[in-house]
């Protein structure tokens, strides 16, 4: 069994752990929060008609990330007791049928799920796309039609938008936005370029201006998200060399080693779903450090290099909390938490092997 634990970061937060968490979760209608707006009387639905593929794991998000979850776990695992039930579930979820009718939905409200949802779609969409395995390549085919959709969306609302949304939930522009970029690249298609050129704009548009942010600020009680964090995270994507070099240190100067963003906050009752967002927030923190780090150093002045060691020293602390609710047995954190576990491990393992 492969574990994710790294300096002090415990393992019961196995790839196994974390695929059964995805299986149960993605079989597990109930219960769920639609999100749905009714125009009508009669526009009230159960939620697996409204949402054919992605009516599991407590809300259509959470859906869409835990189905990324388990293809990529799937591509990380060669041989595992879950792997053919996993494949089963993928490629009744996301049969062409089911996917057409989420990507209709989208189209049919353009607001909706924005910017968070979209990213997490257009990710799905990548993973399939790129996937070694046999089993998973032909869901990319049906999955495409939704991430035509995410992109058109993202091309009609970036222009019209005049601010950034900056605080640490899933309305945070910046997080949906460098998620949004990365997957346009990888896609490699005209309306993926036209997309990409968009981000990039508006990117530099909200934050270019930016300094000085205020860390020791930031925090609520329901943050899954460093707002500073993630909007540095985009820029690295956006700016060139120089431009970083310039940009960085300044947005960051008001982050040191002992800042409060880089602890973990205790959460006192996990069955407190927005609560339990404060676990996410030091898996989403750790992970963004990290890639933040690795641009500091490439800057190479004193500075940069000690608040790179510093972001670097407080992911494992940072993703402990996490990595335990991620496998828990409390829904409210196990539905959404497993993803954010894996990703912040991909993060912390290319840097430690």
């Amino acid at each position: 069994m492969t574990t994710i634990a790294h300096r002090g970061v415990p393992a019961d937060a196995s790839i196994d752990a974390l695929a059964g968490v995805a299986l149960e979760n993605l079989s597990r209608q109930f219960p769920f929060a639609a999100h749905h707006v009714q125009t009508s009387a009669d526009d009230l639905h159960q939620p697996a008609l409204l949402h054919p593929a992605f009516a599991s794991s407590f809300d259509w998000h959470s859906s869409v990330h835990m189905h990324w979850l388990l293809a990529s776990l799937v591509e990380a695992t060669a041989d595992a007791p879950w792997r053919e039930r996993a494949l089963e579930l993928l490629a009744d979820h996301l049969a062409p049928q089911k996917l057409a009718v989420e990507a209709a939905y989208l189209r049919e409200n353009p607001t909706w799920e924005r910017p968070y949802g979209w990213a997490w779609a257009a990710q799905l969409v990548v993973v399939l796309g790129e996937a070694r395995t046999s089993e998973l390549r032909p869901l990319a085919g049906a999955a495409a039609p939704l991430l035509d959709e995410v992109l058109a969306l993202v091309r009609s609302w970036l222009p019209r938008t005049p601010l950034p949304v900056r605080h640490g939930l899933h309305t945070n522009t910046a997080f949906g936005l460098r998620r949004l970029l990365l997957s346009a690249r990888a896609a490699r298609a005209t309306s993926a370029d036209e997309a990409s050129g968009e981000i990039e704009q508006a990117a530099r548009r909200f934050f270019l201006d930016d300094a000085d942010w205020a860390f020791d600020q930031e925090r609520s009680g329901q943050d899954f998200l460093s707002a500073g964090l993630s909007e540095a995270d985009l820029m690295i994507e956006v700016l060139d060399e120089d431009e970083l070099a310039a940009w960085l240190p300044r947005f960051l100067s008001r982050l040191h080693p002992g800042s409060d963003v880089l602890r973990p906050v205790p959460v006192i009752d996990p069955s407190d779903g927005y609560q339990s967002h404060l676990d996410g927030l030091g898996l989403t923190a750790a992970a963004s450090g990290l890639r933040i780090a690795d641009a500091l150093e490439r800057i190479g002045s004193e500075d940069s290099r000690e608040l790179a060691a510093a972001l670097r020293e407080a992911a494992p602390p940072l993703m402990e909390p996490g990595l335990r609710s991620a496998v828990s047995e409390e829904y409210m954190a196990s539905h959404w938490l497993a993803t954010f576990a894996w990703e912040a491990h991909l993060a912390l393992a290319s840097r430690t092997h």
